[in-house]
């Protein structure tokens, strides 16, 4: 009788344990809706010393995001950010620059707070890449149609004072 009740017992704890787990993460953030897609939009903004303005630079996103994973992990997007610095005025002896593809990541908040963040470093040079702002679902399929907000490119180079450029960006779903 003492071994039934020992293992009717243990069921027991691993029921509620089990239960007990599920609700709480109900109880947990959700997103507000998938970030799951691809953007195309612009940038704008200056340098960091005010000594050039930079209007309407191309930029693309493309995002990955598993709202159905469990909390944490369905906060977390990432994907790719597209930098086009055509819209830059160069020096003339400086060779035109192709736009990069970087690696994106970050989190979401249930206010449809999104931060995403990227940052890579070879032999003394250095690019971090920061875009901060509100996603919306404008037509209510919780999807996100549109990310706009403040970026900020900074460039670190060895021997060098860090310098960038910061400004605003908005991106609308395309695909």
């Amino acid at each position: 009788m003492k071994k039934m009740t020992g293992i009717a017992g243990g069921l027991l704890l691993i029921a509620v344990v089990f239960l007990g787990q599920s609700q709480c993460n109900e109880q947990l953030p959700h997103p507000p809706f998938d970030a799951t897609g691809s953007y195309d939009g612009t940038w704008q903004g200056q340098t960091d010393e005010n000594t050039q303005t930079v209007a309407a630079c191309p930029l693309q996103l493309t995002l990955a995001q598993n709202v159905y994973a469990n909390f944490p992990a369905r906060m977390h997007v990432s994907g790719t950010a597209v930098i086009d610095y055509s819209c830059f005025d160069w020096p003339e002896w400086f060779p035109p620059v192709p736009p990069s593809t970087v690696e994106v990541s970050g989190l979401m908040g249930e206010d449809k707070h999104l931060v995403l963040l990227s940052g890579g470093c070879g032999t003394g040079f250095c690019i971090v890449l920061s875009l901060d702002g509100q996603g919306e679902d404008t037509n209510n399929d919780q999807l996100m149609d549109e990310f706009c907000g403040e970026w900020k490119l900074t460039f670190l180079l060895a021997g060098v004072q860090p310098f960038g450029f910061s400004g605003t960006f908005e991106v609308v779903r395309s695909e």
